[in-house]
């Protein structure tokens, strides 16, 4: 069981964002975590241990706030010392393309993300490491930057680096919407602020 979890960590975790990377191609970045996302979710269905209803634990409106100005206030000041010019430039070239992301992100990109990097991630391998939080996180720290290296570029493993540990702490402290939805609200930030050319 042990080897198998093992196994399992490494090939969703690492394996396939080394391979995605290889191919370099978008449709396979989708097609391979739409098939994980699946994978987990049934996992973690057929998980008695596990109880789905969780994830419909309410919001922390007060704290998904707080963090929505700190996501903005960090993201432009990134983009000021980065390269002034990508401000808002993603509404002014494209504002269709742009309302059509900020609506179907948090749907499409983030509940996928946030099913496989956090709700499976804890709930699959605290057996590995007695469920030692500190440990765990430290490791989803590593694995959720790690995927963005699918991007080829260090923005995406910077930007994710910082707010993996805000998004494991919303998790765990928190509730699963709330994290998803502070996922959503950062993401379109960096998204209206230039930087979401990144992440794609």
């Amino acid at each position: 069981m042990v080897s198998s979890l093992k196994f399992e960590l490494f090939f969703i975790y690492l394996f396939l964002p080394f391979f995605i990377l290889i191919f370099h191609s978008k449709i396979l970045i989708f097609t391979l975590m739409y098939c994980v996302f699946i994978f987990s979710f049934l996992k973690l269905r057929n998980d008695e241990s596990f109880e789905l209803k969780s994830l419909t634990k309410k919001i922390n409106w007060k704290i998904s706030f707080i963090f929505f100005f700190v996501f903005l206030i960090l993201s432009y000041l990134y983009v000021l010392l980065y390269d002034p010019t990508l401000l808002f430039s993603f509404p002014k070239n494209n504002f269709l393309l742009w309302v059509i992301v900020m609506f179907i992100y948090p749907f499409f990109s983030v509940i996928p993300q946030e099913i496989i990097y956090r709700v499976y991630f804890y709930q699959r391998y605290k057996k590995l490491f007695s469920g030692n939080l500190l440990l765990l996180s430290l490791l989803n720290l590593f694995f959720f930057s790690f995927a963005h290296i699918v991007f080829n570029n260090p923005h995406a493993i910077l930007i994710t680096a910082i707010a993996s540990p805000i998004f494991s702490y919303l998790y765990i402290k928190e509730s699963f919407l709330t994290c998803v939805l502070v996922h959503s609200l950062g993401g379109q930030i960096l998204f209206t602020f230039g930087l979401g050319k990144y992440f794609y």
